[in-house]
C-alpha cells in the first residue's frame, strides 16, 4: 500500500519464519463464534465482483460467490465493486457481537444486515462519508451483529475503493473488540510517541545548531508519519474527520512526498552535490515520476498513479542505497544513514510479500512498517547526532590551521609593516597632494562660474548704461548748437547803447530771432535738457540696481526684503529679455534674515536659465513669469517657463557639480549647483522642481522666514 517500510536485516530469518507460522485461519468458511478469548477470522471469504458496479443486494443474493484462496484476500486496484459474503453461527452466550472490518483506507463500505422479514438493513460507511456518522468512532469498520444464541445468519459487504484492498475481517464480542482495539492503540501511541519525540528532539538541534538538515529531516519524519498513520485511518479521525476527498488521495499523495523528502534530505544530509554531481541531478530527476503519480490520482488515474509511485519507489531505495553506500566509504555519518535505509528496505520487501499473498496477514506483517519507520527515525537522528561530532572535528581541524596560518601571517605582518607604514606616508602624502589639488580645482571652477556670472552681469550693465549714456552724448552738440545760437541773440542786446538806432537794432535782433527760431529753440533746449536729466536717472538706477544687487557691504545676515534683489536682478539682466514676455507677480513679503548678495545669485541663475530654455524652444512664444508668495512660514520664489522642459535623467541630476545640458564652452555646470547650496544649506530652505519635456519648467524655492 504505501512504500516504505523497515525491519532489522540480521533478523530477517527469524522474522519470516514468525511469519509463516502466524496462522488464525479456520478450516470451515463459516465462521463459528464460540466461547473463546481471541477473534475470530473468516476463513476462504466468499467474494464476487461487480464489474458492472450497478448490482443490487437482492440480484447479489442470487449470485455465485467464489471462496477466497487466502485467509485475507488482496483485492489489488480496480474500478470493479467487491461483495462480501459472511456466513456467521453464533455459539456464544452473546446474543450481540461485532464484525471488524481492519482496513481503514477502503473508501466505500456498505453493509447489509438481514432482518426477520427476509429483508436487509444497509449501513453506510468508508472514508467517502463523513466521520462523524459512524456509529463506532473508530478508525476501523465496526459493525454490530445481531445474532441470537444457536442461529446461522449470512451478511454482505459491499465494497469500492482506489486503492489496493485487503480483507482482514474479524468477529468476536464487544470485549474482545474492545481488546483489539486497545492492543493497536497502545501500539501506535508508543509509534506516535518515537515520532514525536523524534520531531521535538530534532527540532531542539535545528534551533541549536541551525543546521538546515534537521529541518529537513523534521519534515521527513512529519510525511513518515502521516503515511503511516494514514493507513490506519488515525488523521482521518483526528485531522479532518468532515474532508473525505483529503482521505481519498492522502495515501497517493504522502508516499509521493516522503519519497521526494527522502532524496531532498540525503542530498542535504549527504551533501551529494559535493561528492557527486552525477548522483546529485539523478536524485532531482526521481522527482519527476511522484510528481507524475500525485497529478494522475488528482485526475483519477489511481492504478497508473499507485503503479508509477510504486516503480519509482523501488528505484528510489535501490538508488539511495547505491549512494549511501558509495559515500559512507568517506563519510562517517553516511554509515547510520546506511544502516537505517537497509532496515527500511527489508521492511519493504516484508510488506510487499504480505501484498503479493506470499507472507501472511497478520500483526507481524502488518506493523512492519510502523516499527520499521520508528527504527528508521532513531538511526537517522543518531546519524544526524553523529554528523555534531564530525562538526566539531572539523572545526577544531579549522582551529589548528587557522593558528598555524595566524602564526605565519603574523610573521609576514611584522615583516611588512615597516614597508606598508612607509607606503601609508606615501600615500598620505600623495593624497594630501589631491585633495590640495582637488581644492584648488574647485576654487578654480567656482571662480570660473562667478566670472561666468560676472561677465553676463558686466555685458547687461553695459548694455543697460550705453543707452542712456548713448543719450545724454547725443544731445550734447544738438544743446551745444542751440546755446551758440542763443548766446547769439544774447550777444545783439549786448550790443545796444543809448546812442545806436534802437529801431533798427531791435528789427535785426528780431529778424535773427525769426531766423533761429528763438521760440523753438527755447522748447529744444529744454527737451534736449530733460532728456540728458533721464539718462542720468536712469543710469543713476543701474548703479543703484548693481549696488542692490552684488551687496558688498553685506557679509552676514541681513533682514530684507527678496523683491528687491527680484527687481534688481531683473534690471541688470534685462538686455538678454528682448523677444521674451515677462511677467512678475510681486506679493507683499515680509523681511527675512539672509544673504542678500548671495540669494540675487540664484534669482540671476535661475532667471538665466529659464531665458536659456525658452530661447531653445522655438515652437513657442517665450513666456517667463516669476511669482514671490508666502507659505505657511516660509517666502516662496517661482519662475515657471514655456522652454523645452527637461527629461528625468536631467531633473535628477540638475544640481549636481559639472552637469550641464548647455554645449561646450556655454556653461560650467556649477548654477544649480550654487543655487542648491545657497538655498539648502546656507539658508535651510528647499526647492522643487516640476517639468515636461517640450512644455516647460517651474522651479520653486522655499526660505523659512525665521
Amino acid at each position: 500500500m504505501t512504500i516504505k517500510a523497515s525491519s532489522i536485516l540480521t533478523n530477517v530469518i527469524i522474522t519470516l519464519s514468525l511469519l509463516i507460522q502466524q496462522s488464525n485461519c479456520c478450516s470451515q468458511s463459516n465462521a463459528h463464534i464460540s466461547e473463546i478469548e481471541q477473534l475470530v477470522s473468516i476463513p476462504n471469504l466468499l467474494i464476487y465482483e461487480d464489474s458492472t458496479n450497478n448490482l443490487s443486494i437482492n440480484q447479489i443474493l442470487k449470485k455465485d460467490f467464489i471462496p477466497s484462496k487466502s485467509e485475507v484476500p488482496n483485492l489489488g486496484i480496480t474500478k470493479s465493486t467487491f461483495w462480501v459474503k459472511i456466513p456467521v453461527t453464533n455459539k456464544s452466550k452473546s446474543n450481540f457481537l461485532i464484525l471488524n472490518l481492519s482496513l481503514p483506507i477502503i473508501d466505500y463500505v456498505e453493509f447489509f444486515h438481514p432482518t426477520s422479514d427476509s429483508q436487509f438493513s444497509k449501513t453506510i460507511s468508508g472514508e467517502e462519508i463523513p466521520f462523524a456518522n459512524r456509529k463506532h468512532s473508530d478508525p476501523y469498520f465496526l459493525f454490530d451483529l445481531d445474532i441470537p444464541n444457536g442461529q446461522s445468519k449470512d451478511f454482505y459487504l459491499k465494497i469500492r475503493s482506489t486503492e489496493g484492498v485487503q480483507l482482514p475481517i474479524f468477529i468476536g464480542t464487544t470485549e474482545q473488540i474492545n481488546k483489539q482495539i486497545r492492543n493497536r492503540d497502545l501500539l501506535s501511541g508508543i509509534y506516535f510517541g518515537i515520532m514525536f519525540v523524534m520531531i521535538l528532539y530534532n527540532l531542539f538541534i535545528y534551533f541549536s545548531v541551525k543546521d538546515k538538515s534537521y529541518l529537513y529531516y523534521v519534515l521527513y519524519i512529519i510525511l513518515i508519519l502521516l503515511t503511516q498513520t494514514s493507513l490506519q485511518g488515525y488523521p482521518y479521525q483526528y485531522l479532518w474527520p468532515n474532508f473525505p476527498i483529503i482521505a481519498k488521495y492522502s495515501l497517493f499523495v504522502f508516499p509521493s512526498l516522503v519519497g521526494i523528502a527522502s532524496l531532498v534530505f540525503m542530498n542535504v544530509f549527504l551533501k551529494v552535490k559535493n561528492h557527486n554531481q552525477t548522483f546529485f541531478k539523478i536524485s532531482i530527476f526521481l522527482f519527476v515520476p511522484y510528481i507524475v503519480s500525485i497529478i494522475a490520482a488528482l485526475f483519477q488515474k489511481y492504478k497508473l498513479s499507485f503503479s508509477l509511485m510504486e516503480f519509482n519507489a523501488m528505484i528510489v531505495s535501490l538508488f539511495m542505497l547505491y549512494v549511501v553506500f558509495r559515500i559512507s566509504r568517506n563519510y562517517n555519518p553516511a554509515k547510520y544513514f546506511l544502516a537505517a535505509w537497509v532496515i527500511f528496505l527489508i521492511g519493504v520487501i516484508i510488506f510487499i510479500l504480505k501484498d503479493l499473498e506470499i507472507l501472511p496477514y497478520n500483526n507481524y506483517t502488518r506493523y512492519t512498517m510502523q516499527i520499521g519507520s520508528a527504527i528508521e527515525t532513531v538511526l537517522l537522528s543518531f546519524a544526524l547526532a553523529a554528523r555534531i561530532n564530525v562538526y566539531k572535528k572539523e572545526k577544531e581541524e579549522a582551529q589548528e590551521k587557522t593558528l598555524h596560518a595566524l602564526q605565519e601571517n603574523e610573521k609576514i605582518i611584522n615583516e611588512q609593516n615597516e614597508m606598508l607604514e612607509q607606503k601609508v606616508q606615501e600615500k598620505t602624502k600623495a593624497l594630501q597632494e589631491a585633495l590640495k589639488h582637488q581644492k584648488d580645482t574647485q576654487v578654480q571652477l567656482i571662480e570660473s562660474a562667478k566670472m561666468s556670472t560676472l561677465g553676463q552681469l558686466t555685458a547687461g550693465i553695459a548694455h543697460e548704461i550705453n543707452n542712456p549714456i548713448n543719450f545724454v552724448s547725443s544731445n550734447i552738440n544738438p544743446l551745444e548748437q542751440d546755446l551758440n545760437e542763443l548766446y547769439l541773440v544774447l550777444n545783439k542786446y549786448e550790443e545796444l547803447d543809448e546812442a545806436s538806432n534802437l529801431s533798427e537794432n531791435l528789427e535785426e535782433i528780431n529778424a535773427l530771432k525769426k531766423k533761429l527760431q528763438f521760440n523753438y529753440l527755447k522748447i529744444e533746449i529744454g527737451d534736449i535738457i530733460a532728456g540728458i536729466k533721464e539718462g542720468a536717472d536712469r543710469t543713476i538706477k543701474i548703479v543703484s540696481g548693481l549696488k542692490n544687487f552684488s551687496r558688498l557691504d553685506e557679509a552676514d545676515y541681513q533682514k530684507t526684503n527678496i523683491n528687491l534683489g527680484v527687481e534688481s536682478t531683473l534690471m541688470l539682466i534685462n538686455s538678454k529679455l528682448d523677444n521674451i514676455t515677462l511677467t512678475t507677480e510681486l506679493c507683499d513679503l515680509p523681511l527675512i534674515n539672509c544673504y542678500p548678495s548671495k540669494l540675487n545669485q540664484v534669482f540671476m541663475n535661475l532667471i538665466d536659465n529659464a531665458i536659456n530654455a525658452v530661447s531653445n524652444n522655438t515652437d513657442k512664444k517665450p513666456l517667463i513669469n516669476i511669482t514671490t508668495f508666502v507659505q505657511n512660514n516660509d517666502v516662496v520664489f517661482k519662475i515657471k517657463d514655456n522652454g523645452v522642459g527637461m527629461d528625468k535623467v536631467t531633473k535628477d541630476k540638475m544640481f549636481e557639480p559639472f552637469f550641464t545640458t548647455r554645449d561646450v564652452g556655454q556653461g560650467t555646470g556649477l548654477g544649480l549647483s550654487i543655487v542648491y547650496g545657497i538655498v539648502v544649506k546656507q539658508h535651510k530652505g528647499s526647492t522643487s522642481v516640476y517639468t515636461t519635456p517640450g512644455k516647460g519648467s517651474s522651479i520653486i524655492i522655499k526660505i523659512p522666514i525665521k
